[in-house]
């Protein structure tokens, strides 16, 4: 890393577990100065900034009066990160681990060869090292992913494999992604009535439009010590998967496509609600269903956000 390329890392969270001390400490130890950690309580109500500040001394923080999810959390730490200057920002989501202090040097190294990449990303472990997760993706194309929804399922293995080589690809997994400033001036950040889920290949497809591109370097970084929990097929995760996978192919004109995946969804999902074993499963599929009908009907309709976005999330709220 050199005096002219400032690199900022965000993070950002609405709660606290054992993972997050880790986190915070192996994020300075790739850094210059504390400052340089943009830490991001998003609405948490644990006093997490303080906390912060308390054990990690000079570190950035900023306070945010409610969770305003991923996107939200993520893009005011950005701003921050823009508003002193600086060239990259480093988004790293909090339930990792860093295994490499010199992962960013090679990032940066790799934005010099590919002077239009708006996004970079590095290997990723899931879990455990070694074991490689799958961050380079392609944007939702409604039958090619109905093709190969099947032998996903039965051979997922084969469908994870991950670039041997440094390479352009659509868009990166949010997990780890180093993100160059310029850039961001002129595609914006994320789109936060997205609140998470599809945000990433969203972006990357505005960044596309605008001559920029994501490229993957096979070096690793960090281990992703993501929660086994939350992926229900009820959960609040697969509710916004699937219904910012209708709005993404609304928000840019593919219209057959959206209503498409939209009655697809709607199917499996009627379908897991009838096959459900307990009663306490059928009302969680039952407001799951309801739930994703109603958001499907305004973004079909193209009913202001607020009507299929805003309402209270009942079971899922504080997840």
């Amino acid at each position: 890393m050199t005096s002219s390329q400032k690199v900022a890392v965000v993070i950002a969270t609405h709660r606290r577990d054992q993972v997050l001390e880790r986190c915070v400490s192996s994020v300075l130890s790739l850094l210059q100065q504390p400052e340089d950690l943009i830490f991001v309580d998003n609405g948490s109500g644990q006093n997490l900034s303080t906390w912060v500040s308390t054990n990690f001394a000079g570190t950035t923080t900023l306070t945010l009066g409610r969770n305003v999810l991923y996107c939200g959390g993520y893009n005011a730490g950005i701003r921050v990160a823009m508003k002193r200057g600086y060239d990259f920002v480093l988004i790293s989501n909090a339930d990792t681990e860093v295994i490499n202090l010199g992962f960013i040097g090679k990032m940066l190294e790799a934005a010099g060869r590919w002077p239009r990449s708006a996004f970079i990303g590095p290997l990723v472990y899931w879990r455990r090292a070694q074991a490689v997760q799958k961050t380079c993706l392609r944007f939702p194309r409604f039958y090619d992913n109905m093709a190969i929804w099947l032998p996903w399922r039965v051979a997922r293995g084969w469908f994870e494999q991950q670039p041997e080589r440094e390479k352009e690809v659509e868009f990166l997994n949010g997990v780890c992604v180093l993100c160059r400033a310029e850039a961001l001036k002129q595609i914006g950040l994320m789109d936060e009535n997205m609140g998470g889920y599809v945000e990433d290949a969203d972006w990357a497809w505005r960044a596309q439009k605008r001559g920029w591109s994501s490229v993957f370097i096979p070096v690793p970084s960090i281990v992703h010590h993501e929660d086994q929990n939350g992926y229900e097929p009820y959960s609040l995760k697969t509710f916004l998967l699937k219904r910012n996978t209708a709005y993404w192919y609304l928000k840019n004109g593919m219209r057959y496509s959206a209503v498409s995946y939209a009655m697809a969804s709607i199917l499996l999902e009627k379908a897991r609600l009838l096959s459900a074993r307990t009663i306490a499963e059928r009302n969680l599929h039952e407001y799951f269903f309801r739930k994703l009908m109603r958001s499907y009907k305004g973004i079909l309709r193209n009913e202001p956000l607020g009507e299929w976005f805003g309402p209270p999330l009942g079971p899922w709220e504080g997840a």
